[in-house]
């Protein structure tokens, strides 16, 4: 809508205060009063960042608009009012500045540019509030903020300011509507603004291609290495696809092979033409590069040991995200920490205060979440149970050297925490959080209220079931210990036929950290009655469990934290009892198999996947760990090959050209979105990052990668957290891996 107004210029360079995501600090305006703006010819050089509003729909001529709302102790409500105004009406102005904030993303400012920020706004009452430009990642500072006065009178703001640091492909402009120093004696009120306007007006400082790119290669090979008798195929696109590839030994410079590149073929997974080179016949130990007409790939090694190291790490991730505990400069390194989060947590809606220090946190996040943690649990214990010859106790955790497997001690930790979880009536709350996320901090840092939320029945059910599994898993290393995972198990079970309905999945209002929600717990309890059932042999739990797998359950796939069928069904057929339901059992648990492998045999990376949603890199990992499960209960080796592919897939053979697991590789995530390698600076080794997730699911993939086929729709970058976040539960399948290869050779 546009009007004449009063106009205000703020003009200034950009502020470089390492402010929080949503803390202005306070400006004072300068200029006078104009009705005018800078202006400057544009460029003829690079006209495309030049002459257009970057926000679209500023004047709210349709109602349709990329603003939302962000709430931190605040409340209110945002429309375009009938005037073709956003507005805002603030219910409840909260306790810090950012209480109340809405924002826009789906712009890129450059390096060295100038930009000019226009909008109008008033309110019915006079209060302050804070513009920002910031970056939408790490410590949120900005580069461009002013605290600005507001009151019945429509102002008009003009902002002039430089991008003095790196081009910035994903920024964020936000207005935060809480608490100011001059902001009290009201409550309700409304804000409105219109006609936001920005754009760069003065380019000559723009360098044309100076925003980073890639350094990924045209030939993607597993960078971590092969064993010498392995599967080695390197795939070739764009320039590199020739007729013949070489293997070079790069310490002598020589070619130890040269082959027939296979016959090109269009991906559609990348949009791209791709070709297969395969150099198994290569087994000599050494460091190799492939080399393809002017183009070569990283280096990689072959060799017996070329997993020890990121095996390792990959396990030791788990000690490195342990909470409620000092991690100290001998063991942790550059990420050492005194104890976090060791005070009592609020049971959410009660006065109630319970002690549930420890666990693993979770992800880039401090959150400790029973549903994800179950299954990595799961996964390591798996992996235990079934390549017990590929772990020792000598991974450099407090506990090594006491004669136990240190998977089984890292294990514990987090057994030890999820026993903290449960009630006196067996049910488990569904997690242990603040009620936001915190800022880019070292755990011990942050130190607001730990809420509990409340019981759920996926958490109750997936708790009942790796405590069964861990029954049978310690019974040899502390009998007394698996008999208290299993009375606690049948107590949770107890709980869960008390309680015959979904419960407890969802986030209450306001509480904003990940609420890994689940409409659906079937799959969770025939998982729970399926361990029970193998760890105790009871008739009691046959039936449950094959109850409900006679009304429709599956027992097929699903090897993640909403989906556990696959669980159920690989925990079902290896009880030492064969239980009723065995050969329906079979039929479903197998009936995902043929997918993954066609899927597998069909792409020119032998990726399994055909989709590549949020934490795609899990859903590889836990394709291989689906046929290996199989294969066991068939006493076969069919999945061999799939499996050691998958893991290929997530070492570098993938379209991406990224080594997945940090520190590891000559590319490897080095911006995952991980608080303590970001408060770091550096990013912790050993850890998995998401992949490629062609849904977009932050702003900085929607607006950096929106155009990129859906294999290739990653970016290393902090701010993507659809992308780059790590969790355990992304690790503990590649640690499942990494134990069946060291221990299959």
């Amino acid at each position: 809508m546009k009007k004449r107004i009063v106009s205000a210029v703020l003009a200034g360079s950009m502020l470089l205060g390492l402010a929080s995501c949503t803390v202005a600090t306070p400006t004072d305006p300068t200029g006078s009063i104009t009705e005018s703006s800078v202006e400057t010819e544009p460029s003829e050089t690079v006209p495309s960042i030049m002459g257009f509003n970057m926000i679209e729909n500023g004047d709210f001529s349709s109602k349709t608009h990329e603003w939302h709302t962000y709430f931190e102790g605040g409340d209110g409500l945002m429309t375009v009012n009938d005037k073709g105004e956003l507005q805002f009406d603030c219910k409840m102005i909260g306790i810090k500045e950012w209480s109340n904030q809405f924002y826009y993303d789906g712009f890129a400012l450059y390096k060295n540019c100038k930009y000019e920020m226009q909008f109008d706004c008033y309110s019915n009452v006079e209060r302050d509030l804070g513009y920002r430009i910031q970056v939408n990642g790490g410590d949120y500072h900005a580069y461009s903020e002013e605290t600005i006065h507001v009151g019945p009178e429509v102002q008009h703001f003009d902002i002039v300011f430089t991008m003095e640091e790196a081009t910035d492909p994903a920024p964020r402009l936000c207005f935060n509507m809480g608490k100011f120093a001059n902001n009290s004696g009201f409550k309700e009120h409304t804000i409105c603004f219109d006609n936001f306007d920005l754009r760069c007006i003065d380019d000559t400082g723009y360098l044309a291609g100076e925003e980073e790119g890639s350094a990924a290669k045209l030939i993607n090979i597993n960078q971590v290495g092969y064993l010498p008798s392995a599967e080695k195929i390197a795939v070739l696109n764009g320039d590199a696809i020739t007729s013949k590839a070489s293997v070079v030994d790069t310490a002598s410079g020589k070619s130890v092979y040269e082959g027939d590149v296979a016959a090109a073929v269009m991906n559609p997974s990348t949009g791209r033409n791709e070709a297969r080179f395969d150099f198994s016949s290569v087994t000599a130990p050494g460091t190799y590069k492939i080399v393809a007409g002017d183009q070569e790939s990283f280096e990689f090694k072959i060799g017996g040991d070329v997993y020890d190291e990121a095996f390792k790490a990959s396990l030791r991730m788990f000690y490195l995200q342990r909470c409620g505990m000092e991690l100290t400069k001998d063991l942790a390194g550059d990420f050492a920490h005194p104890a976090c989060h060791t005070g009592e947590a609020t049971i959410y809606g009660t006065s109630e205060k319970i002690d549930v220090s420890g666990g693993w946190h979770d992800a880039g996040d401090y959150g400790r979440y029973v549903v994800s943690g179950a299954k990595a649990a799961a996964d390591l214990m798996l992996a235990y149970n079934l390549y017990p010859n590929a772990f020792d106790d000598a991974l450099n955790i407090p506990e090594s050297g006491n004669g136990i497997p240190d998977v089984l001690d890292e294990v514990k930790y987090e057994l030890d925490w999820l026993f903290k979880m449960q009630n006196s009536e067996g049910g488990v709350y569904h997690k242990v959080t603040c009620a936001n996320f915190p800022t880019f901090v070292m755990p011990e840092e942050e130190t607001d209220e730990l809420i509990v939320t409340p019981v759920s029945t996926t958490a109750t059910a997936d708790f009942a079931a790796v405590m069964a599994m861990a029954s049978y898993v310690y019974a040899d290393v502390d009998s007394a210990y698996a008999a208290k995972c299993l009375d606690a198990a049948k107590k949770a079970a107890n709980y869960l036929e008390k309680h015959k309905s979904v419960e407890g999945t969802t986030n209450p209002k306001d509480i904003v950290t990940g609420e890994y929600g689940d409409d659906k717990d079937t799959d969770e309890r025939i998982w729970a009655y399926a361990e029970l059932f193998k760890a105790t042999g009871d008739s009691a739990y046959d039936e449950k469990f094959g109850s409900l797998v006679s009304s429709g359950a599956s027992c097929a796939t699903d090897l993640g934290w909403q989906g556990v069928s696959a669980y159920a069904g690989y925990a079902y057929l290896s009880a030492k009892t064969k239980g009723m339901s065995y050969d329906a059992v079979l039929t479903s648990f197998k009936s995902g198999i043929a997918d993954v492998e066609s899927a597998a045999a069909a792409d020119a990376y032998n990726c399994s996947l055909k989709d590549y949603p949020w934490g795609s890199n899990m859903t590889v990992a836990n394709n291989g760990m689906y046929v290996l499960l199989y294969d066991q209960i068939q006493s076969a080796s069919a999945g061999d090959k799939v499996a050691r592919q998958q893991l290929n897939y997530i070492l570098g053979t993938n379209g991406t050209g990224y080594c997945f697991l940090t520190g590891y590789g000559t590319l490897s995530p080095e911006h995952p979105h991980h608080r303590p390698s970001q408060a770091k600076k550096t990013a912790v080794p050993g850890m998995v990052a998401g992949g490629p997730n062609q849904n977009l699911e932050d702003p900085y993939a929607q607006n950096v990668i929106k155009e990129a086929p859906a294999a290739l729709c990653y970016a290393d970058s902090d701010q993507a957290y659809s992308l780059n976040e790590v969790t355990i539960y992304w690790n503990s399948p590649v640690v499942f891996l990494f134990a069946y290869v060291k221990s299959k050779g």
